[in-house]
């Protein structure tokens, strides 16, 4: 069993954003524009001023649901220091996974999977496409939550 699969990301988008924009909804916006059935966000920088993301409360075992999940919601404006993730399948819809990092005026950082974030100046994101592709998401009984299915390929 294979635990991976070679992809191909030669197609790639500069995306920028603009101030108010909601990043989930305008991320899968472009997506869906471009037909992308898979797709890897590659880097971000910009800035927001308001985001909500979540982590699991520590202490917790797995599998863990909504009950061990803490989440935070922060208004800035922050920095962002660092955005990544994917857009992967499952079934017939598509399901964004993304974690942020974010800078306060202070230094102080703080960040998690994003749930919401609004931009607050501008969004400049590199997003590719992954193409040869075979990767889903389900539902995982053990990490909780929708993972990618393993094993990958055969």
């Amino acid at each position: 069993m294979k635990f991976y699969e070679n992809i191909d990301l030669s197609n790639v988008l500069i995306v920028r954003m603009k101030s108010k924009d909601d990043i989930r909804e305008k991320l899968m916006e472009v997506v869906g524009e471009n037909r992308f059935k898979r797709a890897v966000i590659l880097s971000a920088i910009g800035s927001v001023f308001e985001a909500s993301f979540y982590g699991v409360k520590p202490g917790s075992e797995l599998p863990y649901g909504k009950d061990r999940i803490t989440t935070l919601k922060e208004k800035g404006p922050f920095e962002v220091l660092t955005m990544e993730g994917n857009i992967l399948p499952m079934g017939d819809k598509l399901i964004p996974h993304i974690h942020v990092t974010l800078g306060a005026h202070d230094g102080t950082v703080i960040g998690g999977h994003l749930e919401t974030a609004i931009v607050y100046t501008t969004i400049e994101l590199f997003l590719a496409e992954v193409r040869q592709s075979t990767v889903e998401k389900q539902d995982d009984e053990i990490a909780g939550g929708q993972q990618i299915r393993l094993p990958i390929s055969d």
